[in-house]
Order: C-alpha cells, then structure tokens, then sequence
C-alpha cells in the first residue's frame, strides 16, 4: 500500500516569499488592471497603481516588501529619464529655446508661490509653506511619458511637454533644496544658505558631467558597432551602472540619465539606427512595477486628519490652476499656437515620483523636535495629493493631448496598411 504525504504549505509571508513572486504578482496585476483601464477609455497607468494598492490593502506589498524593492523605483526613474532625454533633440528645439524656457519659469515658479502662500493660510509658518511650494512645482514625467506612448501623440503640443518635463524636476531640485536650507537653518542652524546654494549646484552639475560621460561612451560605441540593436546590453548595462553611481554618490539620478539620453540622442551618428522600441519593451515591465509601487504606498489612514484633508484640498486646487495659469500665460507670452497655449496646462497636473522622493529627503532631513513633526506632516500631504493627482493627472493629459489633435488618427473603414516604424512613434529610423 502506497502512502501519500500531504505537502504542508507555508503561511504566506511577504518577505519571506521572495521577491520573485512579489514581481511577477504585481506585473500580471497590473497588466489585468491596464487592460481594464483601457476598455473603460482610461490612462492604463491607474491600473498600474490600483494593483498596487491591492496588494498593499491586503499586506503584500508591504513597508518592508516596498523598501526591498525600491532599487526598481530607481531604475524605472533613470529609465524614463533616459527616454526623456532621447526626445530632447537640438534640431527640433533649436529655435524654440527661448519659448519654452519661458513657459517652464512661468508655470513652475508661478506654482511655488501660490502653493506656498495658500499652505502658510493654514501653518502660519512660511519656512514649511515653501517647501510645500517646492514639491507642488515638480511634474511627474513618469505617468506623462506613459500617456504620450500608450497613444503615439505627435505635434507641437507634445515637444513642448516633453521639454517642460524634461526641465521641470530640475527646478523642483533646485527650489527643494533651498527650501530645506532655510529650515535646517531655522530650526538646527546646520547649514547655511550658500552652503544649500552651493551644493546644490554641485549636485547638478557633477549629475550632469556623469550623465554627459557616460553618453560619449555609448554614442562612441554605436558608431563603431554596424548593427545598432546588438549594443542593447551596454546600453541597459550603462543606465544601471550611471544610477548605481548617482545613489552611491547622493547624486540626482533622474537629471543624470536625462543629459546621458540627450546626448546619445543629439551626437550619435544620424546614419546609424537610434534607440527605439526595443528598449520601451525592456522598459515596460519595469515601470509597471514601479507604478505598482506607489500605488501600494497609498494609505488612506492619513485623510481622516483634519489638517492633512485642509493642506491636501489647497494644495491640489492651488497646484493645478497654477500650473494651468502658469503654462497658458508663459506659452501666449511667446507666441505659441492657440492649442499649446491652451492644453499644455492640462498635462502637468500628474505629480508622483520626484516628489514623493523629496518628500522622503525632506523627513529624513529634519531633526528632532518642531521640524520633524513638519517633516512628517508634509510626507503625509505629499502621499495623499499624489494619489489624487495621479488618478487626475493622466487622465488630465490624455485629454488636453487629445483636443489639441496630437492623437494619431486612424480611419477604421478601410482596411489598414501597417505603417512603418517612422509612423508608429517617436522613434525614426
């Protein structure tokens, strides 16, 4: 007689379970919610953030499971940097410099200021209100970029945006950092204000030199190499290793891609075969999860706080009109066509990643005492404003994008001929 053993399976434990199965859970989640989002005509990006906040509720992804994957919120954030980066070229915005300078100061200066004076309404205490107003100026370029590609947008609108993007986090930096100075400096006396200056500085200027070197390399590389997709691996190698550096010298990641992405973009040799939809399909999985990520950092515990409830509401209200007043001023200051001037506005309402992150250097910089408690009060308004902005945000963009007829137009009652590559995205060949 055979006897049978029955295998004991283990409790489930999340961070004992390995980080496999948490991947792969989140990836196929958050491939089931995209597809859903897409049929009901939404941004597939919140259902990249509903898995997420499903697996958080239920304890999988949790605070420790988050922190063993944050390396993924790193490199989703080069990633898409990069990408950025890549669509930054001269030739496109050679004579449009001044144009789009000028709308990146209006509208994230402009949000700054009407943040910080609507948060100080309810703190009474302008050092925190401004570092309020640094975080709202920053756009998240993450859920923008997911909407451009999910719908092959094409136009002046959408060079434009990506511009601002491209710029955006960089003034967020900056702003952020002088920001922090002046409450270390109230609270701790730590660190004096040309010492903020001056590192700040440092950090984006030693950022960008990294991001300019390792570019070289690789526009070195593709122009000796016949066959551009056989450099796939160094090229994914050197985005790892440039933000390996970045977080192992404390440096901006983000900006350092962004630059590395420009100058691959710009210098290497027009008659070689740029980077295209092979890199976006290595891409993809990895900002699923990142998405995945943030949306299980969502805790709905927070809104029943009085004063985060009170910050979160001016904070949204005054970040989006300022943003929406800020671009249409900057763009009708310039001259820029009537459906730029009137829908850039709509799509930088998404705010996630950068912000969330500086948020976190914000807490992490503030001492013991008064400053620590700001320091916990702003993550907390941070989160919730995120999880409101990145539902609106995307879904925000997708429509400016679409009225100002970026969206590429396709006629259903004719059989169709594929188009080629050059036609499909923003990639040429």
């Amino acid at each position: 007689m055979v006897v049978y053993r029955y295998m004991q399976i283990p409790i489930f434990d999340p961070a004992s379970s390995g980080p496999l199965l948490i991947i792969g859970l989140g990836i196929v989640l958050a491939f089931v919610g995209a597809v859903m989002m897409k049929r009901a005509g939404v941004p597939q990006i919140l259902g990249f953030m509903l898995a997420g906040l499903f697996l958080g509720s239920f304890g999988i992804l949790n605070e420790e499971v988050r922190s063993a994957m944050f390396p993924v919120v790193d490199l989703a954030l080069g990633l898409i940097g990069y990408s950025i980066g890549l669509e930054i070229r001269k030739d496109v915005f050679g004579g449009k410099t001044r144009q789009m300078g000028t709308i990146l100061i209006f509208e994230s200066i402009l949000t700054f200021v009407v943040v910080s004076l609507l948060t100080n309404l309810v703190l009474n205490n302008i050092l925190i209100a401004i570092v309020f107003g640094a975080l709202a100026s920053a756009t998240d370029p993450a859920s923008t970029v997911m909407v451009i590609w999910e719908k092959n947008t094409k136009g002046n609108l959408t060079e434009t945006l990506m511009f601002v993007l491209a710029l955006d986090d960089v003034v967020a930096i900056l702003l952020a950092n002088v920001s922090i100075s002046f409450v270390a400096l109230t609270y701790a006396g730590a660190i004096t204000f040309v010492e903020a200056i001056l590192s700040t500085i440092l950090n984006l200027g030693v950022s960008s030199v990294f991001g300019a070197v390792f570019g070289a390399v690789l526009v070195f590389s593709i122009d000796h190499e016949p066959k551009r997709r056989d450099l796939l691996e160094l090229e994914l190698g050197l985005i790892i290793l440039l933000i390996g550096f970045m977080i192992w010298l404390h440096l901006s990641a983000i900006l350092a891609c962004m630059v590395f992405g420009f100058v691959v973009g710009n210098y290497v040799n027009k008659t070689k075969q740029p980077v295209c939809y092979t890199l976006k399909a290595v891409m993809s999985p990895v900002v699923m999860l990142f998405f995945v990520i943030v949306g299980g950092s969502i805790s709905f515990t927070q809104a029943f706080n009085v004063t985060v409830l009170v910050l979160a509401v001016l904070y949204v209200g005054g970040r989006s009109i300022a943003k929406y007043v800020g671009a249409y001023t900057g763009a009708r200051l310039t001259k820029a066509p009537d459906l730029t001037s009137k829908y850039l506005g709509l799509c930088l309402m998404s705010q996630a990643g950068i912000a969330v992150g500086l948020s976190l250097v914000v807490e992490n910089s503030f001492g013991a005492g008064g400053a620590a408690e700001a320091g916990f009060l702003i993550l907390n308004v941070v989160i919730m404003t995120t999880m409101i902005l990145q539902i609106l945000g995307p879904i925000a963009a997708s429509e400016g994008l679409r009225r100002a007829g970026e969206f590429p137009i396709v006629c259903v009652e004719e059989p169709i001929e594929v188009p080629s590559s050059s036609e499909f995205g923003r990639c040429e060949s």
